[in-house]
């Protein structure tokens, strides 16, 4: 989903604002359309800034002003879902799909609730299905992508790879996909295959996240490279020392 920026927003509304003087008065209803819209990017802008209760806020705003909003739906049922409120998330992504059933954004978004936070990847894939039938979709990669990492946790490792594959062949700079298929690999046990993959996607970034660090700590230990694991434990203790990472490796459990 675009995310349009706040500077380059109010340009637009301020233009469509002019439009409208020269042309005619906009009625009450393109009114609460165009309030709606202004307050859906607000809501994605607090996201940004990890401001929940604004991001909230606005987006009850936008759709008290048009309840026929998909996007704002979508919006809605994004922030339920990172603040781990699955049926307000739910009940929103229903809504979006009753309004825009064949929206490639819709339906991605929606599979991957179902994968990630539902715990049902096998009910995921037809929403990565439907959304990539519409050819304008502008990230298909988004959905091959998420459908590998869909699948690779159902136990369909190399289906998940092939998944992955298509993502990197529908954008080559989707390096992210090359950290999944790492991970895919190591849990089906090609470990050597996850070390090249991981160290192809290391060499092109800047830092690595506490994920990261995570699955190389990982490889490194299937490996039996007790120094290069210590390695990235280290910087797991010095860069991100209350992750949930670094506890998994103090705990061994993941």
């Amino acid at each position: 989903m675009k995310k349009i920026g706040l500077t380059l927003l109010f340009a637009v509304i301020l233009s469509a604002c002019a439009n409208q003087s020269i042309n005619k008065k906009p009625t009450a209803a393109q009114r609460a359309r165009d309030v709606a819209q202004i307050k859906t990017q607000l809501a994605i802008e607090y996201m940004k800034t990890q401001n929940y209760r604004q991001a909230v806020e606005a987006i009850d705003e936008a759709l008290k002003n048009n309840s026929g909003s998909f996007d704002a739906w979508l919006i809605r049922a994004q922030i339920w879902q990172y603040l781990k409120e699955p049926a307000k998330a739910e009940e929103s992504f229903q809504r979006a799909l009753s309004i825009a059933p064949n929206s490639a954004e819709v339906n991605n978004n929606y599979g991957w609730f179902l994968c990630d936070a539902l715990k049902k990847p096998n009910a995921s894939i037809a929403y990565f299905d439907k959304a990539l039938t519409d050819p304008t979709y502008p990230t298909p990669e988004t959905a091959q992508f998420n459908k590998g990492i869909c699948s690779s946790r159902m136990g369909q490792y190399q289906l998940a790879n092939s998944y992955f594959e298509r993502a990197l062949a529908a954008n080559p700079n989707f390096i992210t996909a090359k950290k999944e298929m790492a991970r895919n690999d190591l849990q089906s046990g090609s470990v050597s295959e996850a070390n090249y993959l991981f160290k192809q996607y290391q060499s092109q970034i800047n830092k690595l996240s506490a994920d990261d660090l995570l699955l190389g700590w990982r490889i490194e230990r299937s490996l039996g490279n007790t120094q290069a694991a210590y390695e990235y434990e280290a910087q797991l203790r010095n860069n991100f020392p209350y992750s949930a990472e670094l506890e998994q490796v103090s705990t061994g459990k993941f």
